[in-house]
């Protein structure tokens, strides 16, 4: 079997999909059939028990051996091939309210047009293809929910729109999803337009509400203030100084569940987990005190001592792992077992 790589930091990592590799059982997931190593059974490697739970390892962007485009429907067909738990990919909204498989604003310079997302229509696509592995054209909402329809894996969507949604386009995107059968969840930064979605299960990212990266050093971007703990964070409680860490974790904790109530999860990235860890705040155990799960992203093939990342968000109380590198997170789970 040959496996083709992008470098040669992949080889580890394909080889591992190799060795689960098994012949080809299910033909009629044609997008990725093409020069595709089929692998096996993987939900028990990316459905780990931890701590006496099961947890959930999530396909970011549709890879899991990275041999094909993020968001690719070929991408997504190999997930769903190797019975993957849950696949996430990103939605965008163009102008004539076709929902677009995509993470950026603009098609530059992932494909081989140019112009933003939300200025083009479906009809403007048809021949545009992504730049690394051109063969693959860009797919739409309808085409993932026909893939994944059916099968043992759980769709995440990721909805990139930040402009408050309109009743036709949140209508048109729970249409769509409703062949899921529930088998789904809607992610967004946008609580005003999770509200929205009152027929699928939402999950809300708080990265606009209050998040931990001390490498930036600008205040352009959501929010503005840097409180006194440590966290971008515009609420007022950020910089009083006489509230502890574990208080104003606990506050803010509330506050943003407010926001809302409904969600069923958030999703958080792992380095504001690890921050409030550091306020004794071990978010995923807080979060399902109110039944709302946890899942932290991204955890990437490069990320710095990976194994101990996995391994510190599952003692926090994470339920899922939104990761590029699937197979690899789940031999780090393993690790811990």
């Amino acid at each position: 079997m040959t496996l083709v790589m992008r470098d040669s930091r992949d080889t580890d990592y394909a080889l591992m999909l190799a060795a689960a590799s098994l012949p080809k059982a299910r033909t009629e997931l044609s997008p990725a059939n093409v020069d595709n190593p089929v692998v096996n059974d993987l939900s028990p490697t990316l459905q780990p028990v931890i701590a006496g739970r099961r947890r959930a390892i999530c396909c970011h962007s549709g890879t899991l051996s990275g041999r094909f485009p993020p968001n690719s429907l070929a991408g997504v067909a190999e997930c769903v091939e190797a019975r993957a738990p849950r696949v996430e990919v990103d939605v965008c909204f163009m102008a004539d309210d076709a929902m677009l498989i995509f993470h950026d604003a603009g098609l530059d310079p992932s494909t081989s047009r140019s112009g933003k997302v939300a200025d083009l229509t479906r009809a403007d696509l048809a021949d545009v293809r992504y730049r690394w592995g051109s063969s693959h054209g860009l797919c739409f909402l309808e085409d993932v929910v026909d893939l994944v329809r059916g099968s043992a894996t759980m769709l995440q969507v990721d909805l990139k729109l930040m402009r408050p949604i309109t009743d036709r386009r949140a209508e048109a995107l729970q249409t769509a999803l409703k062949p899921l059968s529930g088998n789904v969840i809607v992610g967004s930064q946008a609580h005003w337009n999770l509200r929205s979605l009152v027929r699928v299960p939402i999950a809300f990212d708080p990265t606009l509400q209050w998040h931990y990266d001390p490498e930036r050093t600008f205040a352009e971007a959501l929010p503005r203030t840097l409180g006194i703990h440590g966290l971008w964070d515009d609420a007022p409680i950020a910089v009083i100084r006489h509230a502890t860490p574990e208080t104003y974790a606990e506050s803010r904790i509330r506050d943003i569940r407010a926001l809302l109530p409904a969600a069923v999860e958030w999703m958080v990235d792992f380095a504001t987990i690890f921050r409030l860890a550091e306020f004794g705040v071990a978010l995923g155990d807080r979060l399902r005190e109110e039944g709302c799960a946890l899942a932290a992203w991204t955890v990437r093939e490069d990320t710095p001592s990976r194994r101990d990342v996995v391994q510190r968000l599952y003692a926090l109380g994470t339920e899922i792992i939104i990761t590029d590198a699937p197979l690899l997170v789940a031999e780090d789970a393993a690790a811990a077992l």
